[in-house]
């Protein structure tokens, strides 16, 4: 005779664990944490979001893609994270998240399975976190600098959901709340991604480049990328003040591609700042200034030369003036609040004895 029992079992089973992911994704109210580390091929970053495999982060990208069976359409896929309390990882949390089918693309970090685009868009990773978790509608992303292994400095940190974020020693209290400065976020020609307003760039506080400038925040471009009619007053200014009494120490090596400027990295001096060299300061909308230091202006290209981590666009016309490249925007700690419309960062991290990896991925007792 038949025996229903273990057919019961099974069905209770299910809907425990059914009902289990539905309480989790409907109570909510945890932000998410996750490990971001960078592949030194590619200079891209990535975070092990779908079933413990890398996506790649897109600031630019408007939904999650993954490669399917069809070429075309979406599907429905769980991805994973912890939640957090902003000092530690609390639990793992899963959650159903919508994915458009697409074709891996073809500069893609050993390993990766997809993209998570993080763009203001509906079906963005962040949208679905906020839709599934019940969390506030905003990122932090602290970009880690050193891509040669995937621990220790290698490991930066985003948290989706709000606030807070808070680094090791712990009593330094909330970054989320420490922020250098502010812009407000804008619309650009209907692109997906993050836009901002600059009102100049300078170099050694003296005005190279004249606002209005759109500028683009990017996570897939290694390097800030400038139009032409930007690019060339930069390196001028640039190379003025190199050139300068204030900089004896900069000695001009062959360039090494993709960069056009190139020195001596045994002669400039180290600092917390990183090497010695002319400041650039990107003036923003409301006052607020990005200072790009020498940590996020001289790239090391090799044992004895860093160039200038700027290069030129190939685009002209309709183009923004400058896409904040990856490097750039490194050991920051960066906040974009969708509910406010604002993009906030805070100082330079190295400069205060801290970095992108100082967060504690312990999981809490």
């Amino acid at each position: 005779m038949w025996n229903p029992e273990p057919l019961l079992l099974v069905i209770s089973l299910f809907m425990s664990a059914f009902l289990s992911t539905c309480t989790a994704a409907s109570t909510g109210g945890k932000p998410l944490v996750t490990a971001v580390t960078k592949d030194a091929s590619t200079s891209l970053y990535t975070a092990p979001l779908k079933d413990g495999h890398p996506l790649l982060l897109d600031l630019s990208g408007p939904v999650i893609s993954l490669p399917c069976a069809s070429k075309y359409g979406t599907i429905t896929t769980t991805l994973s994270a912890n939640a957090t309390d902003g000092t530690n990882p609390l639990f793992p949390v899963s959650f159903p998240a919508v994915a458009s089918c697409a074709p891996l693309p073809s500069k893609l970090p050993a390993g990766a399975v997809g993209v998570a685009g993080l763009a203001p868009s509906s079906q963005s990773f962040p949208a679905q976190v906020v839709r599934t978790q019940k969390v506030a509608n905003k990122i932090a992303l602290c970009l880690p600098s050193d891509g040669k292994t995937t621990t220790g400095n290698s490991v930066g940190v985003a948290i989706f959901g709000g606030g807070p974020l808070v680094f090791i020693p712990p009593e330094r209290g909330d970054f989320t709340t420490m922020l250098a400065g502010t812009a407000p976020l804008h619309g650009y020609n209907g692109s997906p991604g993050y836009f901002i307003s600059g009102t100049g760039i300078n170099v050694e506080q003296s005005q190279a480049v004249a606002g209005p400038l759109v500028i683009e925040l990017s996570s897939t471009i290694p390097y800030t990328a400038l139009r032409p009619d930007v690019y060339a007053p930069l390196v001028k200014a640039w190379d003025q003040a190199a050139s300068g009494p204030n900089f004896p120490w900069m000695q001009r090596l062959t360039p090494v591609a993709p960069f056009a400027r190139c020195y001596n990295s045994t002669k400039l001096p180290p600092t917390r700042l990183g090497y010695a060299v002319p400041e650039i300061d990107l003036v923003l909308e409301g006052g607020s200034t990005y200072f790009v230091v020498g940590g996020n202006s001289m790239v090391q290209v090799n044992t004895n030369t860093a160039c200038l981590g700027f290069v030129q666009m190939k685009a002209a016309g309709q183009a923004p003036a400058a896409i904040l490249g990856g490097f750039q925007l490194e050991n920051h700690l960066l906040v974009v609040d969708e509910e406010k419309q604002q993009f906030g960062f805070t100082t330079f991290l190295n400069a205060i004895g801290l970095s992108c990896s100082s967060f504690n991925f312990t999981l809490a007792a």
